[in-house]
């Protein structure tokens, strides 16, 4: 099963009382059908659980005749898809005019009548979602998704959805909406929108986890960026202790090195006796009271002379 089919599972389970929300989440099963008009309503969706909900939420409420016709897609492993439609003409012509809309009219648009207060916009949306919705799995990438065939429509629930999510008491949402083959998509890419959606309309079990893998993501990018960091300050001691090894060696092949300072020479000893050591570990190993500052500052030096003698 997928995350998004997970989802419709458990947003499927959510218990109903009162008898307005669940007329608006029935408006939201029906309004994003693939067809929703006076003549013809129906969607075809892989999730059963949805099939089932929309079937019972939307006889209960409007009291027309749901059928559900289920076949065998070659793709996926045989996965099954469903075909829920409301067969008669005279029922889909009675929800038509039951929430609000009229016939003829060019373009299909939301009815806020039927959205009393917040509940009823957060059961719409979870309509809504079960309807068209789809939603990637959070280890993928964060992306909620409602596809629609009418722009107004979509348009509207951009502003519906801005507007729920910001009465909940979060932030409000930031929906986006495209283009694509011939529908429009709303989407949401936030992973925070997307949880606090989820929670809103019921499905609290699937915003725990896209949190949880937020977390767990942004730990796995913290270690990376400090392993990471260690590596290149690792990679910077180990090569500018090569140079200062190079350095040494350079002034005593040229006669040089016993004519320097007693500092520098010990400077030259401590850092052959610990080639590849750090200038913390250099000056804790040091037999003499000397900086981190003070110590680099000599090293910097026996490269500098070295230079002098090639």
């Amino acid at each position: 099963m997928s995350f998004s089919g997970d989802v419709k599972r458990e947003l499927s389970k959510t218990r109903v009382k009162l008898k307005e929300i669940e007329r608006s989440e029935a408006y939201g099963l029906l309004l994003f059908c693939r067809s929703f008009n006076d003549k013809e309503i129906y969607f075809r969706t892989e999730s059963g659980a949805a099939a089932e909900r929309f079937s019972q939420v939307v006889a209960e409420v409007t009291g027309a005749v749901v059928e559900t016709q289920k076949t065998l897609t070659a793709r996926k492993n045989n996965s099954s898809v469903y075909r829920v439609a409301i067969p008669s003409a005279d029922d889909c012509a009675r929800v038509f005019s039951y929430f609000g809309h009229e016939e003829g009219k060019a373009s299909l648009r939301i009815n806020m009548a039927n959205l009393e207060f917040e509940p009823c916009a957060a059961a719409f949306l979870r309509g809504a979602f079960l309807t068209c919705g789809t939603i990637s799995a959070p280890e993928t990438e964060y992306r909620l998704e409602f596809n629609t065939v009418h722009k107004n429509l979509s348009e509207d629930l951009c502003r519906v959805i801005k507007e729920t999510t910001e009465l909940a008491g979060g932030k409000a949402a930031s929906p986006k909406m495209i283009s694509r083959r011939g529908s429009y998509v709303v989407y949401l890419k936030d992973s925070e929108d997307i949880a606090d959606l989820l929670t809103l309309i019921g499905a609290g079990g699937a915003s725990m986890s896209v949190m949880q893998v937020k977390i767990e993501k942004s730990l796995e990018n913290s270690l990376n960026r400090k392993i990471n960091s260690q590596i290149a300050n690792t990679d910077k001691t180990v090569s500018a202790a090569a140079k200062q090894m190079r350095a040494i060696q350079t002034l005593e092949d040229s006669g040089a090195f016993d004519t320097l300072s007693e500092e520098l020479k010990a400077a030259a000893m401590l850092r052959r006796a610990h080639p590849i050591a750090s200038l913390k570990e250099l000056v804790e190993v040091s037999h003499v009271h000397i900086s981190k500052s003070g110590l680099n500052h000599r090293l910097n030096k026996l490269v500098e002379l070295a230079g002098d003698k090639k």
